[in-house]
């Protein structure tokens, strides 16, 4: 007989998130969610282009960039590595953070090779006293020094935490307490470095080493941090966020505050005080309410501006922070309504910025235009040795290597599932009991999936499934039997005892929905297809981007491009997707999927002439 099913919905702490703040009593009875040790085999669209930037751009960028090390390894020499940018210390430790990431969702010897050489050499440029960085005078105190070891250190806190390896603790634990020397009882602060979002993100990586080493000195450093957070210039993130400001009316607006804001998560973590908790959801829903663009990505000229229908550069290492907060306010909340955003931006802002190939990334992805290389758009951050190196090009595989960390969750509760797409999670509890998902679908372009789940024993567990907000109407089923109550926006809880080969099956809703636009794109509208944000290519079009005919969203259908299509016979380059439609005036347009649009170098729109949509939803713009 088929085991006893308990459905249970839930939707997480932002549901009980109002205009006043957090409800103190709800928010301290969510447990944080954990990410367990978790290794996945992609297949399908997500798979091709994780593969493309591990062959075509981790494994060759040491090689090609020497510099990448050698800045380090020239810093006291004559002539030293010639004229660094400020932030040049984080090349290193961005593209050591990819490959880390990266290495959890591929089997790739050569991959895992290059990520431990690198780690290594990068190791042995540490100065005796804990330095990480490319500049002579060592002193933390200039430029964005502190920025570049957050970054160094982060990778190696990652590294260890899978692999095991004691080296790369230590070497982050000697630059800890190299920043303790230098701040605590000299009469000098973090804040006197300036650069104050950049810097102050060190009260990330203290926290996580806090917690490993329960070493004082880390806990008062990050509460030194905290403090001078108050100060003139600095961005003052825990107070004003419990005041209730929206982010882009704080002083330091800027995408690089994400990873300080970061540290709200570690104080929480570290003291148990629920109010850092607090502040972290209100950045959070503050960003995604005001900041975040039609592709899932957030900021404009790399900052918030209260809008996120104005034009300006939307960079590749913005979406990566956003990404990065996410997953932190996923654990501390529990809300499916995250997940959802991590993957709308993870399909179309991260595929977008990465070209299909995996060889370049951008610095901006524009909603409508072009894609152009980071290495052409922001090549001042070159040098000899370093031709390739930007801030963007060298962090952005991290928005796919991210997948790690939220497509599955643990809690005391039960397992979260986060992702969907073909292939296999497995994941590791704290009880060492092992689980493995499996994943037949051809999702995003099929809302059908086929989920067989997998313990190494027949076992209870609580499984949650996460059921989008955009799925209006899903259906699932566990070996056949219906399930009736599913609510979108919300987790699905299945308790049950698992045996192996259980099969669930989901079938999710992927009706076309629309966002208007205000004036800044001509009150345009966007359409959105499940997770995919669809675009007209030039690529893919007889018509130019400028006669983009007109389409009515109440007679709308799209019928989806055959394999033999000419859009879709060249599978390296895309579409992942692509559909034909017909416009008000009979001409056929073919959409394709954003993160695929442009990839030829083509012109391509994702704010596109629609009849009958919904209205532009009203946003605040800051006063100039």
């Amino acid at each position: 007989m088929p085991s006893a099913i308990t459905i249970t919905l839930t939707t997480g702490l932002l549901a009980l998130v109002g205009s006043g703040g957090v409800n103190r009593a709800a928010a301290a009875s969510v447990t944080e969610l954990a990410v367990p040790d978790v290794r996945m085999r992609l297949e399908g669209p997500m798979a091709a282009r994780l593969d493309g930037v591990i062959r075509n751009w981790l494994i060759p960028a040491p090689d090609a960039n020497p510099g990448m090390l050698e800045m380090m390894r020239l810093r006291d020499r004559k002539p030293p590595y010639e004229d660094p940018v400020p932030w040049a210390g984080e090349f290193a430790g961005k593209y050591l953070t990819s490959c880390v990431r990266a290495c959890r969702m591929s089997n790739d010897p050569e991959l895992r090779a290059v990520t431990a050489r690198v780690m290594r050499d990068l190791i042995r440029t540490q100065a005796h006293d804990g330095y990480l960085g490319p500049f002579p005078d060592k002193h933390l105190l200039d430029r964005w020094d502190l920025w570049g070891h957050y970054h160094c250190m982060l990778a190696m806190v990652l590294w260890s935490r899978d692999t095991g390896d004691t080296e790369a603790l230590q070497a982050a634990i000697r630059a800890a307490d190299l920043m303790c020397a230098t701040f605590l009882g000299t009469g000098k602060r973090v804040y006197d470095a300036g650069s104050y979002e950049m810097n102050m993100a060190v009260i990330h990586v203290l926290g996580i080493l806090y917690r490993q080493t329960k070493n004082d000195a880390y806990l008062r450093l990050m509460r030194q941090i905290e403090q001078d957070w108050q100060r003139p210039g600095a961005g003052d993130y825990h107070r004003l966020a419990l005041q209730g400001i929206e982010f882009y009316q704080t002083p330091k607006p800027r995408w690089e505050s994400l990873h300080p804001m970061a540290g709200l998560a570690e104080l929480f973590r570290v003291t148990g005080d629920d109010s850092y908790r607090q502040a972290l959801v209100h950045w959070w829903r503050s960003i995604y309410r005001t900041d975040v663009h039609n592709s899932g990505s957030f900021s404009t000229n790399e900052q918030a501006v209260g809008n996120p229908f104005q034009s300006g550069a939307i960079e590749t290492c913005c979406t990566v922070a956003w990404l990065a907060l996410s997953v932190e306010t996923l654990r501390l909340t529990g809300d499916s309504r995250i997940a959802d955003a991590l993957e709308h931006a993870t399909w179309n802002a991260v595929l977008g910025y990465e070209h299909p190939s995996g060889r370049w990334c951008t610095y901006d992805t524009p909603m409508n235009g072009k894609r152009l290389a980071s290495a052409h758009s922001i090549v001042f951050q070159s040098r000899p040795g370093t031709p390739e190196l930007n801030c963007c090009s060298v962090n952005g595989p991290n928005g796919l290597g991210l997948i790690s960390e939220w497509a599955v969750l643990g809690g005391t509760s039960g397992l979260y599932l986060n992702y969907y797409g073909p292939g296999t999670i497995e994941a590791t509890l704290e009880d060492g009991s092992s689980w493995s998902f499996t994943q037949a679908t051809t999702y995003p372009a099929s809302g059908r999936i086929d989920l067989e789940v997998r313990p190494a024993k027949a076992g209870a567990l609580a499984l949650f499934l996460r059921i989008p907000e955009w799925s209006r109407q899903t259906k699932v089923a566990v070996n056949g039997v219906p399930i009736d109550q599913v609510t979108p926006g919300s987790y699905l809880k299945i308790s049950r005892t698992w045996n192996p080969g259980d099969k669930i099956t989901i079938d999710l809703d992927l009706r076309v929905r629309a966002l208007r636009g205000d004036e800044h794109v001509q009150f345009n509208t966007s359409l959105m297809r499940g997770p995919i944000l669809l675009a007209f290519d030039q690529k893919h079009n007889t018509m130019d981007p400028t006669d983009v005919p007109e389409l009515d969203l109440a007679a709308l259908q799209l019928e989806p491009l055959g394999v033999d299509d000419d859009a879709m016979k060249d599978k390296t380059l895309g579409p992942i997707l692509a559909f034909a439609a017909q416009a008000t005036d009979g001409r056929r347009v073919v959409l394709c999927d954003f993160g695929s649009a442009g990839a030829y170098g083509t012109y391509y729109r994702s704010w596109l002439p629609v009849r009958n949509a919904p209205p532009a939803p009203s946003v605040r713009v800051r006063s100039k």
